[in-house]
């Protein structure tokens, strides 16, 4: 094959070599500061390197300062750090600027930038014409949250963007305004191709009819959505996204705005895209249940709920078997995943200790459909009321569990009906399990009986959560978690709380002092087994 010059490579190839170097990451690692140099000094070695290398150089920008620093020493002007101008750009000055401006793609925008420009350049640059500011703009990423900067924000909101995140610079909810709203109002119009919304646009508690309007007008809007992460929607929109074909994850605010707007009846809203992953949090449980009896998400791989309020307590186990019900109507068999999260007032001894608080198998029960879930976190419940029985038919329903949360969040103090046994079970019938949280009677169970002699052990599993659980014996129960669990070092629960005391605290530590030196034990074993195989081989 003969030899080409690099200099005579096409332009797509320049580009392929130029973007992979910029993105080693060995090389930035070892070169925290020459991260760009490289490409800035390819783009000055020959006329054939300039254009792919200053493409590859300015496609992706995380401030607007290096833009600004384009322009002639007479406009631009550096105080202590930040970027002004003596005086606003003439038209043959934008040109210049906008030479390296046309290059950008991708542009995120975070608080310390935007204090890195004095308000002129921010005048300046929100008066620019989007064709001289960023033409070309695939995604912005604007992590602010001050009205101020708004009109610049406006300026970059060009029709070739497909991808917006408005936020504030730690990802909370933007806080409302006039200003916010407007410019949500004329997104549609500015940005009409965008696939990808994140705006979490107000506080589910504290959401207007204005806010959540703007939100759900903005959304409906929008024909070729792919991905939305967004504040309160109302039954409209749902509907609208429902849809849509080509939407793939969903995440959004559920309050009693949502709710109080009912649909017709035997009006129901069936997702028939192939939406992959769904988001609600709601204040209540009954705004979920509401939820999930008008929408169905019938292709829906994963789904995580979030029920949280800090006006009231959240944890309402009347509603909870009806959710359950609702839920399991709601999502089809192909399910994988399955979170729901909840608030609980730990600090409340008697509610820890409330039997009328717990559940068992016939609450469970409508979810031992989702036979393919590799992820259940059902931690929020107190499960006390689950045998090992119940438990058993529970764990066989789910056998691709990788993943298993089940009653150990909160340091509930009614006692568990489920054993080791049931650990047991979980560990023979879910055999792709590497993280569980669960509480149990930790009382060691007969080595010679066929369920423990029979069970396979289980070397995926290294991490191990038991809450509260109570323990009886803890060096034989070290014993027999490691001939289940041989990787299993230590076992973790909760930490002792200043407002009540945690029972079995120096039981689970002599465990946990006898596991290590199981766990020590077979590691030298193993050791010395490896040298005499060496040896005779030898």
């Amino acid at each position: 094959m003969p030899h080409v010059h690099v200099c005579l490579l096409p332009t797509e190839i320049l580009l392929d070599i130029f973007t992979i170097i910029r993105d080693d990451k060995a090389f930035i690692w070892m070169h925290p500061s020459r991260d760009y140099s490289t490409i800035a000094a390819l783009a000055r070695t020959c006329r054939a390197f300039k254009e792919p290398a200053l493409d590859v150089l300015w496609k992706n920008m995380d401030r607007l300062k290096p833009l600004i620093s384009c322009l002639p020493e007479g406009v631009k002007v550096a105080t202590n750090g930040e970027m002004s101008l003596r005086r606003p750009p003439f038209a043959e000055e934008w040109m210049i600027f906008s030479q390296y401006a046309y290059r950008i793609h991708s542009l995120t925008i975070y608080y310390a930038g935007l204090d890195e420009m004095s308000d002129l350049v921010a005048e300046a640059l929100a008066f620019a014409q989007s064709s001289v500011m960023l033409p070309n703009l695939r995604t912005l990423e604007w992590l602010d949250d001050r009205d101020s900067f708004l009109p610049l924000l406006r300026t970059l909101l060009v029709p070739t963007i497909t991808s917006v995140t408005l936020t504030t610079r730690l990802w909370l909810p933007w806080k409302p305004s006039f200003s916010k709203s407007a410019v949500l109002a004329s997104l549609r119009s500015r940005c009409p191709s965008i696939r990808k919304l994140h705006c979490v646009y107000g506080d589910s508690c504290e959401i207007s009819d204005t806010v959540s309007n703007t939100v759900s007008e903005a959304v409906r809007g929008y024909h070729e959505l792919v991905h939305l992460t967004t504040g309160v929607l109302d039954a409209q929109a749902l509907t609208h996204l429902a849809s849509l074909p080509s939407l793939k994850s969903l995440c959004f605010l559920l309050s009693h705005r949502t709710v109080d707007d009912i649909p017709p009846a035997n009006s129901i809203s069936t997702f028939t895209s192939k939406l992959d992953e769904v988001s609600i949090t709601a204040l209540s449980y009954p705004h979920l249940t509401w939820c999930f009896r008008n929408v169905r998400f019938m292709s829906c791989r994963s789904v995580v709920l979030s029920i949280y309020s800090s006006f009231i307590k959240p944890y309402h186990p009347p509603h909870i078997p009806d959710l359950i019900i609702s839920l399991s109507e709601c999502f089809s068999p192909v399910l994988e995943q399955l979170c729901v999260q909840s608030r609980f007032d730990d600090e409340d001894e008697s509610a820890l200790n409330d039997h009328r608080l717990a559940f068992g198998f016939n609450v469970i029960a409508p979810l031992l459909q989702f036979s393919r879930l590799t992820k259940l976190d059902l931690d929020w419940l107190c499960t006390s009321d689950v045998d090992d029985e119940a438990f058993k038919d529970m764990v066989q329903s789910w056998p691709l569990l990788e993943e298993f949360y089940f009653g150990s969040r909160n340091p509930w103090l009614v006692p568990p009906s489920l054993t080791f046994i049931g650990l047991i079970h979980l560990i023979q019938h879910c055999r792709n399990l590497y993280y569980v949280a669960i509480r149990f009677a930790a009382c060691p169970i007969d080595a010679d009986s066929e369920l423990f002699s029979a069970t396979l052990p289980n070397e995926r599993i290294a991490l191990l959560f038991v809450g509260t659980s109570p323990i009886v014996n803890p060096m034989v129960v070290a014993s027999q978690l490691h001939a289940l669990l041989p990787n299993l070092t230590n076992v973790m629960r909760f930490q002792e709380a200043e407002e009540y005391e945690l029972p079995f605290e120096e039981e689970w530590d002599r465990m946990d002092e006898c596991l290590r030196v199981l766990t020590k034990g077979a590691e030298l074993h193993e050791k010395i087994s490896k040298v005499l195989e060496d040896s005779e081989e030898g």
